[in-house]
């Protein structure tokens, strides 16, 4: 059987499902699970689950469709997480919004929210000119620079029109933003947001709010930053000077960077254990690769909160097992030049654990 992105599915060889977000090859589609992971999965070990609804409509063939039915849609807050590392405007009326700057997947169908191609805005809602560039993160882990150049205030521009099939791609990426004005009362720091959202995110109806930024269509709308939220230049100085811990830029709080503090052991020195029963209070129905997956998951979310925060140095308790998880470890730290890495005290942890030791996080 074949799938699409937004079919739902179940495992048939496991417990649990999810959302198809990526077609792979012809044999293996990539599904988003509840907690937000994506997991290579074989077709013929998916079935699929019969779509409901209008939404599901939209996954029959032409001829198939059933006549559109209007949908009440209820009131919802203005702003809501809908993951731990994005933040999505919810309702876009002009009050509601801070002054910032914002991305935003726009489907060309309106009536069809769910098909077809959509354009993707930058949006500048601040009385700054800006410059910028965008970039996004392929599968290999590596930046490709899609696009740079200027907005003006008050001002959005098209970055790309992209293929419903194209959407996991361009949610993973950085937005780098300076801003300008001909006179301002302060020097604002640059900006380098980190964004990535749910691919399944994109395949709810329920994502789509109007906003004035897009004439009062509906889209996905992104929090790259606040403009409160930016520190001039002179609270960086005054920062270091009086040796304050620095500002983060606006997008960092945005992610859950601050989790590496349930961590910490000491100044600047943490410890995470990685163990699946420590990260899940139940587990015993995962396969390994969906505990892999988890484990990973957790590495690189406190490996950068810990960057992000001028930690010194992180011990990782993997345990001895097959090594799997070590293995996967060092192979990701292959991309990060400036960190040392080693076994960890063998008193303390035996051969179950590795240290991090981050050279240029200050």
């Amino acid at each position: 059987m074949k799938f699409k992105p937004g079919d739902k599915v179940r495992f048939l060889n496991t417990t649990g499902g999810g959302v198809v977000v990526k077609v792979i090859n012809e044999f293996m589609v990539s599904v988003e699970i509840d907690d937000g992971f994506e997991i290579p999965t074989l077709t013929n070990e998916l079935v699929a689950i019969e779509p409901a609804g209008k939404s599901g409509d939209l996954f029959l063939n032409k001829n198939d469709r059933r006549s559109e039915i209007p949908v009440k849609i209820e009131p919802e807050p203005e702003i809501i997480e809908t993951d731990r590392i994005s933040r999505i405007v919810q309702r876009g009326n002009g009050s509601a919004v801070s002054t910032g700057i914002y991305l935003a997947w726009n489907p060309q169908d309106q009536k069809r929210l769910l098909s077809g191609s959509v354009d993707v805005y930058l949006v500048n809602n601040t009385a700054f000119d800006i410059l910028y560039s965008f970039l996004l993160k392929n599968s290999a882990g590596n930046f490709s620079g899609m696009d740079f150049g200027s907005v003006p205030p008050e001002s959005k521009v098209l970055i790309e029109t992209i293929d419903r099939d194209e959407l996991g791609k361009w949610s993973n990426g950085v937005i780098q933003v300076l801003f300008f004005a001909e006179e301002n009362e302060k020097a604002l720091m640059p900006v380098s947001a980190t964004f990535r959202i749910k691919g399944s995110l994109f395949f709810q109806e329920g994502s789509y709010h109007e906003t004035r930024f897009l004439a009062n269509q509906k889209a996905v709308v992104y929090t790259v930053c606040e403009l409160s939220r930016v520190p001039s230049t002179y609270e960086q100085i005054l920062n270091e000077k009086e040796n304050r811990e620095p500002i983060p830029a606006a997008a960092i709080r945005f992610r859950p960077e601050t989790a590496i503090d349930q961590h910490r052991v000491a100044p600047g020195e943490a410890e995470v254990d990685l163990h699946i029963s420590v990260l899940r209070e139940e587990y015993g129905k995962l396969t390994p690769h969906e505990i892999l997956t988890i484990q990973m998951g957790y590495f690189e979310r406190m490996l950068a909160s810990a960057i992000a925060f001028s930690f010194n140095r992180v011990v990782f308790i993997h345990g001895i097992g097959n090594g799997t998880l070590k293995q996967a470890i060092i192979k990701y730290l292959d991309d990060y030049k400036e960190i040392e890495f080693h076994s960890a005290s063998f008193a303390k942890y035996g051969n179950g654990a590795i240290e991090l030791i981050l050279h240029n996080s200050r």
